[in-house]
């Protein structure tokens, strides 16, 4: 291996880390309620589907997660299966497979079987300061328990007044 195939493979594995460990703190972000610091993990012109809630840009996310988060729903989230490909110097992909623990009330909650099992679709984005962002998120639910409330769309709780 040369050494300028030996350079680009060593960027392309520093790369690859800081996509798992933004997607790693996309979770521990979310289910501990730092609803700034999350939202922060995405681009400005984010899209972020999950079923039929689609959420256009940080303004929408931070609106929705923020009602999320005062709803007093807990949630763990875990991933697994990560796989990466670069379109670019700046752009990647990925398809990952998401497992949910969710429910309301205090701890420990029972039963603990899990909410959702998605497949996960991102785009990723490197921003300017280098760091890379989500630009796109669709989640595609594949198991779904009927026992945890599904959260309401962003539609359902402007409408409900929620």
């Amino acid at each position: 291996m040369s050494d300028a195939s030996r350079e680009a493979g060593d960027l392309r594995l520093s790369d690859q880390l800081a996509i798992r460990a933004l997607n790693d703190r996309f979770g521990y972000l979310l289910d501990h309620g730092r609803v700034e610091e999350f939202v922060a993990l995405f681009t400005p012109d984010v899209v972020y589907s999950n079923g039929a809630r689609i959420l256009n840009g940080r303004e929408e996310m931070l609106a929705f997660f923020r009602r999320r988060a005062e709803s007093g729903r807990v949630s763990r989230h875990f991933y697994s299966g990560l796989q990466i490909t670069f379109l670019g110097e700046d752009k990647a992909s990925a398809v990952s497979l998401w497992t949910t623990f969710a429910g309301e009330g205090p701890l420990p909650i029972a039963p603990a079987t899990p909410f959702n099992v998605a497949d996960v679709e991102d785009t990723y984005s490197r921003s300017p300061d280098g760091q890379w962002l989500i630009a796109a998120r669709r989640i595609t639910p594949v198991f779904l328990s009927k026992t945890v409330p599904q959260l309401p769309t962003k539609d359902e709780w402007v409408r409900d007044g929620k």
